[in-house]
């Protein structure tokens, strides 16, 4: 009887309550909703209610109706926070979405930053102040740029730290010195460097000594020469404030991976049964694609900075073809359409992040 009593009880409560969340929803069916993740990996979702100083007021889900729950904004990744901030102030203006790009770089969120920096910029063409407003932006741009670059490299995020770098000297080269894109570029590949030289000496400790200095002998040649591609490619990244010397060099770095490519292919086919070679070789090949890849999407962007929206597609159908599935050969293409369908405003943020955290590009 107790049982049954007490179960009769609960489902009143639950009656009630359901009633009572269900009446504070319908006062709530206007407002945004959010899917939050905290640093801690949990997930909270559901329709923002406020933010008051740092306290964030959240209506989620319970038993079919919602209670309104109190988080500290605190407790969230920094996608999360930024969401946050947009629902509680949804950027109107200028001033507002700049301030809203400038909160988005401060978290370490490059998509967001690039977002809000164009919709600031699009909420005053045709203004009278439109050039100076876009001088600010720019300006402001670079040197956000700069410091995510050195965060990442301080972090050891070398996909963050060369994404930011490729949108400095493709998109705002202009807003720094040759020598000034020298010293940041070199830091960047100097964390790069790090990376590929820890994974050489792992795989290199495996190998018989003999075995090192055969592989080391025949895959010299190569080796030099993948090195004059990626010299190329990185005075191309250094060059980019003037648009053909840049594009010229990638082209001179793309020529060089391309002999590099052709002289393995000799090498392998002349030793077939030996796998120790096959295997160190392996790498080298990894490297001449990526870093091939690289240099002619460097070039497309060049182009297309240039307005030569034909030859930029041509790079990066080039590609394609060599590539059918290389997403960031895609997305330069969406990136040169989008700047010939508007070319009185060709600085596009976006640049292609592939493989990198969700909350890096959210």
């Amino acid at each position: 009887m107790n049982k049954i009593l007490g179960l009769s009880l609960t489902l009143a409560l639950m009656l009630t309550s359901s009633a009572a969340f269900a009446q504070e929803d319908a006062t709530a069916t206007k407002e945004q909703s959010l899917y939050l993740k905290t640093k801690g990996g949990e997930v909270i979702s559901g329709k923002f209610r406020g933010l008051s100083g740092s306290k964030v007021k959240i209506a989620t889900s319970v038993l079919g109706g919602t209670m309104t729950v109190t988080h500290d904004l605190d407790e969230f990744e920094s996608s999360g926070v930024f969401a946050v901030l947009m629902a509680d102030k949804p950027p109107t203006d200028f001033a507002s979405h700049f301030a809203m790009a400038r909160k988005a770089a401060e978290l370490g969120l490059l998509n967001p930053a690039g977002k809000e920096a164009r919709a600031a910029l699009d909420s005053v063409k045709g203004d009278a102040d439109f050039e100076a407003k876009r001088g600010e932006v720019r300006k402001w741009a670079a040197g956000a740029l700069e410091k995510m670059i050195a965060d990442a490299v301080a972090d050891q995020d070398t996909p963050l730290a060369k994404d930011c770098l490729k949108l400095l000297t493709t998109r705002l080269a202009d807003q720094r010195t040759e020598e000034q894109l020298d010293a940041i570029a070199a830091s960047v590949e100097g964390l790069e460097h790090a990376a590929k030289q820890k994974k050489e000496d792992d795989r290199q400790a495996k190998l018989d000594a003999k075995v090192r200095a055969s592989n080391d002998k025949k895959l010299q040649a190569i080796v030099k020469e993948v090195e004059r591609g990626e010299k190329d490619y990185s005075s191309a990244i250094r060059k980019s404030g003037s648009t053909t010397a840049s594009k010229n060099l990638c082209e001179s770095a793309i020529g060089h991976f391309k002999k590099a490519y052709q002289e393995l292919g000799k090498l392998i086919g002349a030793n077939p049964d030996d796998t120790e070679l096959a295997t160190a070789a392996a790498p080298i090949t990894q490297q001449i694609h990526n870093q091939g890849i690289a240099a002619a999407l460097h070039a497309a962007n060049m182009l297309c900075v240039r307005s030569d929206y034909k030859n930029a597609m041509e790079w990066a159908q080039k590609v394609i073809a060599f590539d059918p599935e290389n997403k960031e050969a895609k997305e330069m293409v969406k990136t040169i359409t989008a700047a010939e369908a508007d070319s009185s405003e060709i600085w596009g943020w976006t640049w292609p992040t592939v493989g990198r955290s969700r909350a890096r590009n959210q």
